[in-house]
């Protein structure tokens, strides 16, 4: 089973700080440009006859109900992105040193902010791609986040630990992967 990964459209006013769960706003600006983004993606026709999947965060319930419509959109709180925990809102550049680099020297198991591991994020994605593997879809495109993204493709065997937290993931950008190519890390 094919299943697209698309990153929402970048949030207004929240470059530099660490927004995992927190509900941010997009601009409409925003919204077109991913749009436009994933209409010209190589495999668009592909996508867009998918069955749609969202994070609850409005900035990817806006973008998925865009590129589904008419169609429903389910949304799944396994395609949250990390919890950030007490970091949430703050400026990276705010947080303590010594936190960002325990989180950097065990980026898979470390809890930065206190809530969620990249391990525990893990969890929820294997939970959700599990359940689609048993139902009927076809191809199955979820509108979801970068920490989500980088979790499946670690996952799937496209990204390796030591690569894991150096992967840029750009706003509004597709990833393919294939569940059949998933495995527990």
């Amino acid at each position: 089973m094919n299943v697209y990964l698309i990153r929402h459209p970048r949030p207004v006013q929240m470059q530099g700080r660490c927004y995992g769960r927190q509900d941010v706003a997009i601009s409409a600006a925003a919204l077109d440009e991913s749009l436009a983004s994933i209409r010209a993606h190589g495999d668009a026709r592909t996508l867009l006859r998918g069955e749609f999947f969202s994070s609850p965060a409005t900035r990817c319930l806006l973008l998925a109900r865009a590129l589904a419509a008419p169609r429903d959109v389910t949304p799944s709180e396994d395609l949250q992105e990390l919890d950030f925990g007490t970091w949430e809102g703050l400026a990276w550049d705010e947080l303590p040193r010594a936190e960002l680099d325990a989180w950097a020297a065990d980026v898979w198991n470390h809890r930065p902010g206190g809530a969620e591991s990249a391990s525990m994020v893990a969890d929820r994605w294997l939970r959700w791609s599990a359940s689609l593997q048993r139902s009927a879809i076809g191809t199955a495109v979820a509108v979801t986040h970068a920490g989500v993204i980088r979790v499946a493709k670690l996952c799937t065997g496209a990204l390796t630990l030591s690569t894991f937290a150096q992967v840029v993931i750009e706003h509004g950008s597709v990833h393919r992967i294939e569940l059949a190519a998933l495995r527990a890390s």
